[in-house]
């Protein structure tokens, strides 16, 4: 309740004690007190905000090994979530790892290729594995260009979806290791500050080790 309508209604009230109750002025004054008191502690909560934001904390590095000993490490402040994928003909040993809450997700898509030597290509179609139904969601893509982070060539991509009215903005990395691959996919809703920072933070410390 804002102040000012508070400040009247405890008036209102104090008058309307003396009038009917009868009591004395000292005792009018005791409740005055007593109920000033108790509207200076409800108004401590008025500029409270209602579901404080969930802020980032304890970034841990997560190291992901490969088959040959390589692996990606990613620093990041929630544990992750995994799942192994059906091969697809082009993709041996697939798997996801992830992290998914209402502010923000994180896919990591890793494999390797069935044939030596052919890449996986970084693209709208690669950035959206972590996405059931892509289609659905109207991606657009922004930005597709590389970047050298911690001394590694990566793609970078920024991706825009609108899915069930929910705007969200998608930063994305591939990177190569060798045979493998890795795609890391960083999902926040547009807007939402401290999500942003995160994934700025997490981003920067993406390598192949």
């Amino acid at each position: 309740m804002k102040k000012s309508v508070r400040g009247v209604l405890v008036g209102c009230l104090l008058l309307t004690t003396t009038v009917t109750s009868g009591c004395s002025v000292w005792e009018t004054f005791a409740i005055a007190r007593a109920v000033v008191t108790a509207e200076k502690i409800a108004s401590r909560h008025d500029d409270l905000p209602k579901e404080p934001p969930k802020e980032y904390r304890n970034y841990t590095a997560k190291v992901l090994r490969q088959q040959d000993g390589k692996g990606l490490s990613v620093e990041l402040p929630f544990k992750l979530d995994y799942a192994s994928l059906p091969a697809d003909g082009k993709v041996k040993n697939p798997e996801r790892y992830f992290h998914h809450e209402d502010r923000c997700f994180v896919d990591i898509y890793h494999g390797s290729m069935v044939e030596p030597g052919q890449k996986m290509p970084f693209n709208l179609n690669s950035f959206m594995k972590s996405y059931k139904d892509a289609d659905k969601l109207h991606p657009m893509l922004k930005t597709c260009e590389q970047r050298t982070i911690n001394g590694q060539e990566m793609t970078y991509a920024v991706i825009k979806v609108n899915g069930e009215g929910n705007k969200q903005k998608l930063e994305c990395l591939g990177i190569y290791s060798g045979n493998d691959f890795w795609i890391i996919s960083y999902g926040y809703k547009e807007g939402d500050a401290t999500a942003e920072k995160m994934v700025e933070r997490s981003m920067k410390t993406v390598k192949i080790i």
